[in-house]
């Protein structure tokens, strides 16, 4: 749904979405490269969740605040940052919980989920640790995918005076509502004839 914003207001509701993809590639691509670089250490992982975490934390409460002092469109797109904050949490949590359950595993039969690797020196590859990580690292890192390539729409939507319509849900409107101006016609847009100024 298109709304009727200023040029101010399109700036101020990229800013979640901007925080929020920073976060993305300061954690999830910078602070794992690191952390695979230096200590290898897989317990230094938690850091990237725990990070991550704080900086949505920071997405709501300021949201909070904009919902209080800002215009309707600029806090609807706070909102929306949040929500898909919500999602990657989530993907954490399920992470999280898989390893927690490998290790609960191996705690209660240790070395019994591993494959013998038929070698001299006896060694075996702990092959439930691989299917576990594998899988928990799949879902966060898909879900990472889809909500930065989102936000990524999102920062074009803002100048656009574009929002999920379905947002109302979350942060109903009210009379000093920025004005709704209909859905979004990407094709009649395109079609508009360009002017002196665009073609300079």
């Amino acid at each position: 749904m298109q709304y009727q914003v200023t040029e101010d207001e399109a700036q101020r509701a990229k800013n979640p979405h901007h925080i929020y993809n920073l976060n993305i590639l300061l954690t999830h691509l910078f602070l794992s490269l690191t952390v695979l670089k230096t200590t290898g250490n897989p317990v230094m992982f938690i850091l990237i969740p725990l990070i991550s975490i704080a900086v949505l934390s920071y997405i709501y409460f300021r949201g909070q605040q904009k919902i209080k002092h800002d215009t309707w469109f600029v806090a609807a797109h706070w909102v929306l940052a949040w929500r898909r904050g919500r999602i990657l949490i989530g993907s954490y949590i399920v992470g999280l919980t898989l390893v927690a359950i490998y290790s609960l595993v191996q705690w209660i039969m240790p070395g019994g989920l591993s494959m013998n690797n038929f070698a001299d020196d006896g060694s075996s590859t702990p092959i439930f640790q691989i299917i576990t990580m594998f899988f928990g690292g799949a879902i966060v890192f898909f879900t990472v995918l889809i909500t930065f390539l989102q936000t990524g729409i999102s920062v074009y939507d803002c100048s656009k005076g574009i929002v999920d319509k379905n947002i109302v849900k979350y942060l109903p409107r009210n009379e000093q509502s920025n004005i709704e101006l209909g859905e979004f016609d990407a094709k009649a847009s395109a079609g508009q004839p360009r002017t002196e100024e665009d073609k300079n």
